[in-house]
């Protein structure tokens, strides 16, 4: 009976097994599956839309089409664009052109550096009589032949400026004439150093001999009268008015140009030096003009 048992529990076992094996499993994949149909679906209808709308832009007016062998911008427009363009840019150079002879024209004309086209040399310079602080002698621009000199207009009461200028003509002077005696055993032309007073009626001959002390041994002070001063200061093309309260006599500054002068031998012009000009700058160019002069 426990054999019989035994073999038909063996059976029933085997039987639940076999159908479990030939019967096939549930699928997992269905849902992925409907996922993807319903994907594709979507997917050809929106294809779909977009081709009936290019179909219906490609159909539209020609308002709305771009011609594929056209740009936005035609050759005549560029064209037009080019032309304008140079247009403006002539007028600004030419413009700009008349400035900047407009500004060099007015700096000659404030410096009255206008140049004898016929001779080549500046209309500056010219005779003049003033009193020497020295000897309180007449004074005139034949004293100085002979001699290099170095000019400079300005007045006494100078708070700056002309103390500046003068100590550089002092240097100047030193650094050229110490140069010149060791070449030529001082038997050559000097350099001399030059202040003309724009200011008389405070500046007098004894002023002016004390101030001019200060700078350089060797310097001279001219003055005179306010007719003769007015009439040097002319001829070197210097400007100069009084400033300040015209009401007080004495308590008044000088505004004035700020410009050193260099005269060769002949008492001619030969150049001149502004404020910006160093020190060394105006002993390298005088030494320059000496030695154009000796050779020539």
């Amino acid at each position: 009976a426990m054999s019989s048992t035994i073999a038909r529990t063996a059976r029933s076992i085997t039987a639940r097994t076999a159908r479990s094996l030939l019967t096939p499993a549930p699928s997992t994949s269905a849902p992925f599956e409907r996922g993807a149909a319903l994907a594709n679906r979507l997917h050809r209808h929106g294809r779909n839309v977009i081709l009936d709308h290019q179909r219906r832009f490609a159909s539209s007016s020609p308002r709305g089409r771009v011609d594929a062998n056209k740009g936005p911008v035609g050759w005549t427009s560029l064209a037009l664009v080019s032309l304008t363009g140079a247009t403006c840019l002539y007028f600004y150079d030419r413009e700009r052109q008349r400035r900047v002879d407009g500004v060099r024209a007015a700096k000659t004309q404030s410096n009255g550096f206008q140049t004898n086209v016929a001779g080549g040399k500046a209309s500056v310079g010219g005779a003049f009589r003033l009193t020497d602080s020295r000897t309180g002698k007449a004074f005139t621009d034949k004293d100085l032949l002979g001699n290099f000199a170095m000019l400079y207009f300005g007045f006494t009461h100078c708070p700056d400026i002309c103390p500046d200028e003068l100590e550089k003509v002092a240097e100047v002077t030193t650094s050229i004439n110490s140069t010149l005696e060791k070449k030529h055993d001082g038997t050559a032309a000097r350099l001399v150093p030059v202040f003309i007073s724009i200011d008389p009626s405070r500046d007098t001959a004894k002023r002016v001999k004390e101030y001019v002390k200060e700078f350089h041994a060797d310097m001279i002070g001219l003055t005179g009268s306010e007719k003769q001063c007015e009439d040097a200061a002319r001829k070197y093309r210097v400007y100069y008015r009084k400033t300040g309260d015209e009401a007080a006599k004495d308590d008044y500054l000088v505004d004035h140009s700020i410009i050193t002068y260099l005269l060769n031998p002949e008492g001619e012009f030969v150049t001149f030096y502004g404020k910006n000009t160093t020190e060394k700058e105006v002993i390298a160019s005088v030494r320059g003009h000496i030695e154009a002069y000796e050779n020539q």
